[in-house]
C-alpha cells in the first residue's frame, strides 16, 4: 500500500497592501508568524520567495521560530514557488517519512521601501519577456475576453472573498483587500500602452505582503485536515504568453491520474489577472464561474511566492465540507512561461 501524504496543518498571515498593515515585517518575520502556528516542529521547511533580501530566507525564518534542528531551503519559481514547494515537500515526506512544512512569503514593503520596484529578467535575450500586464492584455485579445467580462469576474472575486474569510488566518491582523468594488466598473484607466488594452487596476491583482504554509506528513493517527496531496506538475510553455501556462500544468497532472476537469470538485487558480484565469478556463473547458469560490488574488492581492499556498488553503477549506473522495486542484501561471498545478483529495 502506497504511503499517503496528508495535510496536518495550515496557516497564513493577513494579506495586506504594499506599505500598509504589515510594512514593518520582513520576509523572515512574516514567515515565522505562519510557521509558529504549526502544531509541531517539522524536520524540514521549504519556502518560496522571489523579491526578498536573498540568501536562505527559509533558514532565517526557521531559526526565528526556534527550530534550530530543522533543515530549511528557499525556492524561487516566481508565482509558482509555494505550490512547487508543496509538491517537492510531499515527495520528500514520501521518500523519508519526515514531516515537512511548505509555503511561501513576500514582503515587497521591505524589499522596496522607497516604492521603486526592481525585477529580474524572466527570459534571456532573444526570447520574449513581456511586461506581465501587457501579456495579460494580449491574452485577452487572443481569447476574446472583453473588459466587461474581466471586471465582472473581479467584482465576483471580491464578493466571494468578503463572504468567505479564511479559517487559517494567524498573526492578529486582518486582510485589507476584499471590498465592494462595483463603483469602479468602467471607471478606471487601462494600465499599459497595448493598442487593445483592457486590464485595469480592478482586474489586476495588487502588490501585497503575506506568508502562507501547510504542514505535510505521512498518514498516521495524528490529527490532520482530512486532505491528501496526490501529485503536482511544473511545466514550461510560451514565455510570450505566461498567463496561459497554468493550463498545460493542469492538463499534465490530470492526465497522469486519468482524470478530466469534470472530475474535480474544487478548483482554485491564482488570480494574477482576470484575463489570465478566464483564458485558462477557456483552454481547459471550465466555466470561470465555478472556480475560486472563495475569491482570490484579485480581491486580496498577489504576494507572488505565497499566492499558491494561499489559494491551496482556500481549496482545502472548501474540501473539508465536501464529500469524501472529492478532488481539488490548485494552479498558478508563472512569469517566464511556466505553470504549476497541485492535485489533492479529501479523505
Amino acid at each position: 500500500m502506497m504511503t499517503r501524504i496528508i495535510v496536518t496543518a495550515g496557516a497564513r498571515t493577513a494579506i495586506t497592501g504594499w506599505h500598509r498593515g504589515q510594512s514593518d515585517m520582513t520576509d523572515d518575520q512574516l514567515a515565522a508568524t505562519a510557521l509558529s502556528a504549526m502544531p509541531s516542529q517539522p524536520d524540514l521547511v521549504m519556502l518560496g520567495n522571489t523579491v526578498g533580501p536573498g540568501g536562505n530566507v527559509a533558514r532565517i525564518a526557521t531559526l526565528g521560530t526556534g527550530w534550530e534542528a530543522t533543515g530549511a531551503v528557499t525556492l524561487n519559481a516566481q508565482c509558482g514557488s509555494s505550490l512547487l514547494a508543496v509538491g517537492q515537500a510531499a515527495a520528500h515526506a514520501k521518500m523519508t517519512g519526515q514531516t515537512v512544512v511548505a509555503g511561501g512569503v513576500e514582503s515587497p514593503s521591505t524589499a522596496w521601501p522607497d516604492g521603486q520596484r526592481t525585477q529580474a529578467a524572466f527570459a534571456p535575450q532573444g526570447f520574449p519577456d513581456p511586461d506581465m500586464t501587457y501579456a495579460a492584455d494580449q491574452l485577452a485579445v487572443d481569447y476574446g475576453i472583453s473588459r466587461q467580462t474581466q471586471e465582472h469576474y473581479a467584482v465576483t472575486s471580491h464578493r466571494r472573498a468578503l463572504a468567505n474569510w479564511s479559517e487559517f488566518l494567524v498573526g492578529g491582523r486582518d486582510d485589507d483587500g476584499p471590498r465592494d468594488v462595483r463603483k469602479l466598473v468602467g471607471r478606471l484607466r487601462t494600465v499599459t500602452d497595448h493598442p487593445k488594452a483592457t486590464v485595469t487596476a480592478l482586474t489586476a491583482a495588487r502588490i501585497v505582503d503575506a506568508a502562507a504554509v501547510i504542514q505535510l506528513a505521512p498518514e498516521s493517527d495524528a490529527d490532520h485536515l482530512g486532505v491528501e496531496i496526490l501529485d503536482y506538475r511544473l511545466v514550461g510553455a510560451d514565455p510570450a504568453l505566461p498567463g496561459i501556462a497554468a493550463a498545460p500544468a493542469i492538463e499534465a497532472v490530470l492526465a497522469a491520474h486519468h482524470l478530466s476537469v469534470s472530475d474535480i470538485g474544487v478548483v482554485d487558480i491564482v488570480e494574477a489577472y482576470a484575463a489570465q484565469v478566464i483564458a485558462v478556463c477557456q483552454r481547459i473547458g471550465l466555466d470561470p464561474n465555478t472556480i475560486n469560490q472563495h475569491g482570490g488574488a484579485l480581491a486580496h492581492g498577489h504576494p507572488w511566492a505565497a499566492s499558491g499556498v494561499i489559494a491551496l488553503l482556500t481549496t482545502i477549506q472548501q474540501l473539508r465540507t465536501a464529500p469524501a473522495g472529492t478532488y481539488g486542484l490548485t494552479a498558478a501561471a508563472i512569469a517566464g512561461g511556466m505553470g504549476v498545478a497541485v492535485l489533492v483529495r479529501n479523505l
